[in-house]
């Protein structure tokens, strides 16, 4: 973009230079060629008026003899020359020897010094044109062979050939010149002038109009960034007034426009607003709140180094990003566990298995004593328990190839009822359902295994003769969220953050793994499992499964 732009204004510049060359040479030509036709002009005006007071002059003289004797001019020959002087514009009129003398004048027959080859081409052609410098005064002079007075007869003596020479002052005709030579120049040199001022304003036209375009399509540019960014980004003016807030951060604060432009800081979100608490212009840097189900990071970051001045707030949901630590975490904690676990069972199985082949074989041969066919029992049941455990370790260390479909949750409940029914006609505790999606996308014996693990949980924390464990189902999102609830003694807020953790139990006798394994299978479905408790009043299982692969 930036390269076109300083072509086309490279582009414009040389056709600028190119038109300002053309109008500065027809200027040039036009001056010159208007100088040369003045000149011409000039010098025709000088020439016949020279001719016209040489011809009247002429005229005059053929009444009578010019000069006396050889050095003098006539009386009236001289008058008439004074008369011609006296009008202004005739410098001087004078007689040229016929011997090629000086030039005799009316000035007391002063004479002129007349350029060096004037007479010789009077002599020549009868004629010459020039100008002669009289007194530091310019004159234009026009000399010729003045016509004999009258005819000559035989006998007489030949005067020889008359020059008169006229000097027209070129005083004014050289004043006018130069005034209209002056006003030539001006108008050449102010009309390049003109135009070079007219092309900047243009060039400065076009810059500006070019700079006010790339700044709306630069604007534009921005606004359409900041709609579609991610992240929240709010701008707050040195008073703590909220000036500008984006779609991502009034999605992100649950806010609208209206409740947010135009006030202060205390109209965010109470979190968010403690993270602002520190004076309005100071960097605070990056923090992290929590504002209901999720996690964010807010920068501050003052728009300029002055203390006073607007506040850039960029606000960034973590959310994901914190689950997916999270479940990293998860994976590696189960990941140490099942290592460990492989390693436990291969050691421990084979001798369990021994010793509980030796405590049946106690039960026996003890049997109707007491209290020895007891031990042996107990031996038995906490043999069967330990291998339990093993199992279920394996379990962790082993992740299982899932096969998943559409499983009926009737079908997988109907299955848990007959399990578990012994064990809920002891507690006097139903199963209810309330099924809103009957079938969810996972692995039949999984899923079975997962929700055997919770209601067994269930029945352990309900008193005999207690409510109902529901299981309910649903969709959202595209997928199916399974809740198990109960309404027993429940967990506190550490106990329910540790409920996931292998090894930790809140129940007597119990192994700490059986929620462990229930978030092991969630996290191969690609789904999750989260719990909600309070002491006294229950517990709640909640497991959400992805839709299927391809569906919307």
């Amino acid at each position: 973009m930036d390269i076109a732009g300083k072509k086309r204004e490279r582009n414009a510049l040389i056709w600028a230079v190119v038109t300002l060359l053309i109008i500065g040479t027809t200027l040039s030509v036009t001056t010159w060629q208007s100088l040369r036709r003045q000149t011409e002009v000039e010098e025709a005006h000088l020439f016949y008026t020279a001719r016209a007071v040489f011809l009247a002059v002429e005229s005059s003289l053929r009444r009578g003899p010019v000069r006396q004797g050889r050095d003098h001019l006539t009386p009236r020959t001289v008058d008439l020359f004074k008369d011609l002087e006296q009008g202004g514009d005739v410098l001087f009129v004078g007689i040229i020897e016929p011997s090629g003398g000086g030039l005799l004048t009316s000035h007391s027959g002063a004479s002129i010094r007349l350029p060096a080859g004037m007479i010789q081409t009077l002599f020549d052609t009868g004629s010459w044109t020039g100008r002669v410098d009289v007194g530091g005064r310019i004159a234009y002079v026009y000399g010729k062979e003045l016509a004999p007075a009258r005819p000559m007869h035989m006998g007489m003596e030949d005067p020889g050939p008359v020059f008169l020479v006229v000097g027209i002052d070129q005083e004014k005709q050289l004043g006018a010149y130069r005034g209209f030579r002056y006003n030539t120049m001006l108008q050449a040199i102010y009309m390049p002038a003109a135009a070079l001022f007219v092309w900047g304003l243009a060039v400065n036209f076009l810059s500006r109009r070019e700079q006010a375009r790339k700044a709306v399509g630069l604007e534009r540019f921005q606004a359409k960034l900041l709609d579609n960014l991610p992240d929240g980004l709010l701008t707050l003016d040195a008073g703590g007034v909220i000036r500008a807030a984006n779609p991502a951060a009034l999605d992100i604060l649950r806010r609208t426009p209206e409740e947010l432009l135009g006030r202060t800081a205390e109209a965010l979100p109470a979190p968010v607003a403690a993270c602002l608490a520190s004076p309005v212009g100071s960097s605070i840097g990056r923090r992290e709140t929590r504002l209901d189900d999720l996690f964010l990071e807010i920068l501050c970051l003052s728009l300029n180094d002055e203390p006073d001045n607007a506040l850039l707030v960029l606000i960034r949901d973590r959310t994901h990003v914190r689950r997916l630590e999270a479940g990293l975490a998860e994976a590696e904690k189960l990941a140490a566990v099942g290592a460990l676990a492989a390693g436990v069972a291969h050691e421990v199985r084979n001798p369990l298995s021994s010793l509980r082949g030796f405590a049946q074989y106690f039960v026996k041969k003890l049997s109707g004593r007491q209290p020895e066919e007891e031990y042996a029992k107990t031996m038995v049941r906490e043999a069967d328990r330990l291998n339990r455990v093993i199992t279920d370790l394996l379990f962790l260390s082993r992740p299982k190839t899932l096969e998943c479909t559409e499983a009926s949750l009737v079908r997988v409940l109907d299955e848990l009822g007959g399990l578990l029914k012994l064990e809920l006609d002891r507690k006097g505790v139903a199963l209810e359902r309330r099924l809103e999606a009957e079938a969810v996308y996972a692995d039949p014996e999984s899923l079975k295994q997962v929700l055997l693990n919770l209601l067994l949980n269930s029945l352990d924390a309900l008193p005999d003769n207690g409510p109902p464990v529901i299981v309910a189902s649903g969709r959202a999102s595209g997928g199916v969220w399974i809740e198990v609830r109960d309404q027993g003694c429940g967990m506190d807020s550490e106990q329910s953050g540790k409920a996931f953790e292998p090894f930790f139990t809140a129940k007597v006798g119990g192994t700490g793994l059986g929620l462990a394994l229930v978030k092991r299978f969630m996290l191969d479905h690609g789904g999750g499992a989260s719990l909600v408790s309070e002491p006294g009043r229950g517990c709640t299982v909640r497991l959400v499964f992805p839709p299927p692969p391809g569906a919307c």
